[in-house]
């Protein structure tokens, strides 16, 4: 078979992919573990849903989007191959893909779990960064934020960008960025069965630690292995940065050292050659609250509006959607710098949690269309530059907030991201 003639067939069946691949040979869990992929379940008669009319009542639409090139920016999580660090706690060849085989439903009805369209793949593999490369592109994706994790010198889950994504033939296709996901890493997999949801029973298998050594360190990693390639991703010319956790830098630094630690690192770039850095708050910080200004950051957004949330419930993906308008609006008016939205494809952390998890429930591909509608015209009201939206996520599979195509809903979240951005993109 002509690989190159094979990469360009979009989109392929669950049979046609698993002849070229042979997964069940080369990859811990089978491919002909999955299920055959059923119709995308229909909404039963009196549920929430997101409309065009509610749309139009929460954001301004009395305007054109004409002429406005938006910029899409995908999370990914980099948990789908072996790597030694994780290895280390759970076996050889050990990966997420396990986590999610062994999901169960938790009540009469729930999705789960979702799996994979394309099987389970090793994703450090260039050849699959390619397909993931060229299924991104063509849908409209322009960047990919990739979780980047650092425990004082010790790396994990790099693999995935570092030998699959930068060895990819297609790379130049799509820019990347690197979201530094500065957190302790906890064994969820599975976690504490907890009806009261206590991630605090989790065992810390990486605690995440700073200090001025290992900052510059850090710095230095990041020019070396990313920063200076072409398709870095770049704002006024300056590779983004994303920081997972504002706060938890600023229980060691004050505002003012945390500014002086990104200066540093602004000085070293540009002593490496370039602009300098972006620095943009990702996720956990408090609007309004969290110094996020005087601590040198640029930009902000959310890594996901609407996770977490009260354990062992469900709530509707409609009433998701409208929280998350309500907090791009708050975040906007508080963060006092440029916002970006983000729209999360749906959130359910059941197959790391069972019974003690929060799930959204009844989420679809046209609500997410016209969610995504929102975020263009929330960025086009408040003239945001440069025009970004993010999505969340390509491939947070045991969290369902993934937007890679599975055996429910196909590639209907891809198309619906391509209608709405492939031929505005940038």
């Amino acid at each position: 078979m002509n690989r190159r003639t094979f990469m360009g067939t979009l989109p392929l069946s669950t049979a046609s992919f698993a002849r070229k691949l042979s997964l069940a040979n080369d990859y811990p869990v089978a491919s002909n573990a999955l299920p055959t992929a059923p119709a995308a379940p229909l909404l039963p008669p009196g549920v929430k849903y997101f409309t065009q009319e509610r749309l139009q009542q929460l954001v301004k639409t009395d305007f054109s989007l004409s002429g406005i090139r938006f910029h899409t920016v995908a999370y990914n999580f980099p948990n789908y191959h072996p790597s030694p660090a994780q290895e280390r706690y759970f076996g050889k060849g050990w990966t997420e893909w396990e986590v999610l085989a062994r999901a169960k439903p938790v009540f009469p009805g729930h999705l789960m779990p979702k799996y994979p369209l394309w099987g389970y793949y090793n994703e450090a593999d260039p050849e699959w960064a390619e397909w993931e490369i060229e299924t991104l592109s063509a849908h409209g994706v322009n960047t990919t934020m990739v979780d980047w994790y650092w425990y004082n010198g010790v790396q994990i889950l790099q693999e995935q960008l570092e030998q699959g994504f930068l060895k990819a033939p297609n790379r130049h296709k799509m820019s990347f960025a690197v979201m530094w996901a500065n957190l302790d890493w906890n064994n969820q997999y599975p976690a504490p069965n907890s009806a009261e949801g206590d991630y605090g029973r989790c065992a810390v298998l990486y605690k995440q630690t700073y200090s001025s050594a290992d900052m510059d360190r850090i710095i230095d990693y990041w020019i070396e292995h990313y920063l200076r390639e072409p398709n870095y991703w770049k704002i006024d010319g300056q590779p983004v940065i994303g920081i997972f956790d504002p706060t938890h830098l600023l229980k060691i630094y004050s505002p003012a050292e945390v500014r002086k630690v990104f200066d540093r690192m602004r000085n070293r770039a540009v002593q490496a050659g370039l602009k300098g850095l972006h620095f943009q708050a990702s996720h956990v910080y408090a609007a309004g609250k969290t110094p996020l200004k005087e601590s040198g950051y640029d930009s902000a957004t959310r890594y996901h509006t609407f996770a977490g949330g009260p354990p062992g419930k469900t709530s509707e993906f409609a009433a998701g959607v409208e929280s998350s308008i309500e907090r791009w609006k708050d975040d906007h008016e508080k963060v006092g710098m440029p916002y970006f939205p983000d729209c999360p494809v749906g959130w359910d952390n059941s197959s790391r949690y069972g019974k003690g998890a929060h799930i959204y429930i009844h989420r679809t591909p046209d609500q997410y269309e016209l969610f995504l509608r929102a975020a263009k015209y929330f960025v086009a009201e408040h003239k945001t530059d440069p025009p970004i939206v993010f999505l969340s996520s390509w491939n947070e599979w045991t969290e369902d907030h993934v937007f890679a195509p599975d055996v429910f809903y196909g590639y209907g979240y891809l198309e619906a991201i391509r209608r709405e951005f492939l031929y505005t993109a940038s």
